[in-house]
């Protein structure tokens, strides 16, 4: 096991959710890690710019092989847990979104009856994880709740000309800014963690059989340190880095960059529902409550794929008004869809856009039938010797990927 009998010397590349929840493990073992991230603060790119949603599977119907939603599932009965390792999570609840419900639109690929057999089996993995770990969702839940709405309740809830029915679940989204922030102080308070922030991280290398050689740029000067154990938990920039080391990509690749955005006023948790349109290239409505409201609708909210290995800067690219005017199609879009919001008095001054670069296997958009992105289970830690590259896939696994990819530098796993 590292660590018996000499100092071990760990690098983290990515200051995101996992890699800052990896190295918050670590340091709670008692182990000393060396943090790089090219923005000045930890947390501050696509962990924190999501709907949040802990999934339980219920949006992967067309993985028949229900692998997804199992991955999804233990992601998420452990995610609170494992948070609770790192962060305060005493007072979770004001992170909480009002439980959603899925409406299915009339252009769904897949039809409520495949759903209803899909939700059915969700349920029932639900039960067995809570059964065989002893956790519960959000230390809330041990029963995965799934109802379908009477008919004629869905005009209070959806358009019904635009929706063939809808479901009432358990599943709730957090409020990302708010476990960002927790993450970064801890991160930034932590004794055992040496936080390289402007890091930017240019490569991988094998200096001798026993150590690796972590290349990066601060303040216009290249660096170069020796570890003994290397994490690659970069978002967009893993690929690449991994191409250094000489890991090349598994299979294909897409990156996606999406926007949607956060509406900063208070909303009563009664008066407008967390919603996921299904299933396809739709969007989400999630309710903070007095956190706010986040609205995405995906055909206006996205701006372009690639399968370059560095995908492109999109977001640097957007002008402010673009942005602007996606903001607004994209609520105008959820708005004619949810009658709901018609209640909020939308305007620039009180909307934040929550975007980012999104990367996953496969060679399709999430609007084409085969499309891999409905099957997002084969994630995870890829090691090779001392060197370790995680593709996250989803938020809901942030922690969990955090707590294993620990586990697997001190040997453990």
């Amino acid at each position: 096991m590292p660590g018996e009998g000499r100092f071990v010397k760990v690098a983290i590349l990515g200051a995101g959710g996992t890699g800052s929840c990896a190295a918050l493990e670590l340091a709670h073992r008692g182990y000393d890690v060396h943090l790089y991230d090219e923005n000045a603060e930890p947390v501050t790119q696509a962990s924190r710019s999501n709907e949040g949603k802990v999934h339980l599977g219920l949006v992967y119907a067309k993985d028949r092989s229900l692998e997804t939603a199992k991955t999804m599932i233990q992601g998420a009965i452990h995610f609170k847990d494992y948070l609770g390792r790192w962060i305060d999570l005493t007072s979770i609840d004001p992170l909480v979104s009002t439980p959603y419900y899925y409406a299915v639109h009339k252009d769904t690929m897949t039809d409520p009856a495949d759903l209803e057999r899909h939700y059915d089996c969700c349920r029932r993995l639900f039960d067995e994880a809570c059964e065989a770990t002893g956790l519960s969702y959000l230390g809330r839940e041990r029963r995965l709740e799934i109802s379908k709405v009477p008919a004629i309740e869905m005009s209070g809830l959806v358009s019904p000309d635009q929706f063939l029915c809808a479901y009432r679940t358990s599943e709730c989204a957090v409020d990302v800014r708010g476990i960002a922030d927790r993450l970064s102080a801890a991160v930034r308070t932590s004794p055992r963690i040496r936080f390289n922030s402007d890091a930017s991280v240019v490569g991988v290398t094998r200096s001798r059989a026993d150590e690796l050689c972590v290349a990066f740029r601060k303040g216009g000067t290249e660096h170069r340190e020796l570890y003994d154990h290397v994490a690659n938990t970069l978002w967009h920039g893993r690929l690449q880095i991994d191409s250094t080391y000489g890991l090349a990509p598994e299979r294909t690749w897409i990156y996606r960059y999406k926007i949607g955005g956060w509406i900063n006023l208070a909303v009563d948790p009664a008066s407008i529902p967390s919603l996921t349109f299904v299933l396809g290239p739709f969007g989400d409505i999630v309710n903070l409550g007095p956190r706010g409201l986040y609205f995405s609708w995906y055909p206006a909210g996205m701006i372009g794929t690639s399968h370059d290995v560095k995908p492109p800067a999109w977001g640097p690219e957007l002008s402010a008004s673009k942005r602007r005017t996606i903001l607004r199609d994209s609520f105008q879009a959820v708005r004619n869809l949810c009658p709901a919001l018609h209640s909020i008095e939308y305007s620039d001054a009180v909307v934040m856009a929550a975007e980012g670069v999104i990367f996953a296997w496969g060679a399709t958009d999430i609007d084409h039938q085969g499309s891999h992105l409905h099957t997002r289970h084969e994630i995870g830690i890829h090691t090779d010797g001392n060197y370790h590259t995680v593709n996250t896939g989803k938020y809901t696994m942030v922690p969990y990927l955090g707590y294993q990819l620990a586990e697997r530098i001190l040997g453990i796993s």
